[in-house]
């Protein structure tokens, strides 16, 4: 019986071995570079473009196709942290309200880096879009991941980057009495 026991530990053991061998295999069979750096710069930088029209157009459906669907999405204001389904309906809400003019804004500066697969991106793009803060550059930073063939943005987080030497009268307008 207690070889039986063994013999038997023995067989799940090396069958573990073998499942865990396979999936290293598969691993290091996805993580081959896809497409080339140039390739995949130019493919990513079509992707954030697109999303900036979208967002300036206030294309929500279109800001919806380019999400994935798990992804982590944040606003400017530190409660606004979403998923992908939140994330859109917080930009119904606020894009589409009637308030809200014409979203115009140029990229005035773009930094990438490329995970080392060709699979994978962070992007930071840096804009002022006037209609929400006149006088605060706001800065986008992005992770997109290549899935099916197409660049998708699992995570992004929108930040206000006021200059630090206007930090003291951002603080004192921020400042709060508790």
């Amino acid at each position: 019986m207690k070889k039986i026991f063994t013999l038997s530990l023995f067989i799940l053991f090396l069958s573990v071995l073998a499942s865990s061998c396979k999936n290293d295999t598969e691993t290091i069979v996805n993580k081959e570079k896809t497409t080339s750096p140039e390739k995949a710069k130019d493919e990513v930088f079509a992707v954030a473009d697109k999303f900036h029209t979208a967002f300036k157009n206030k294309n929500i459906e279109e800001i919806k196709n380019l999400l994935t669907g798990e992804g982590f999405y944040m606003g400017t204001d530190p409660a606004e942290v979403y998923n992908s389904l939140s994330f859109t309906d917080y930009l119904n809400k606020k894009l589409l309200n009637p308030a809200i003019g014409t979203i115009e804004y140029t990229i005035d500066r773009r930094e990438l880096v490329l995970d080392d697969d060709g699979n994978g991106a962070i992007i930071v793009d840096q804009f002022n879009p006037a209609v929400f803060t006149q006088n605060i550059p706001w800065r986008m930073c992005s992770h997109l991941i290549k899935k099916d063939n197409s660049w998708k943005f699992n995570f992004i987080s929108f930040s206000l980057t006021p200059d630090n030497d206007v930090l003291p009268a951002v603080n004192m307008a921020a400042y709060r009495e508790e």
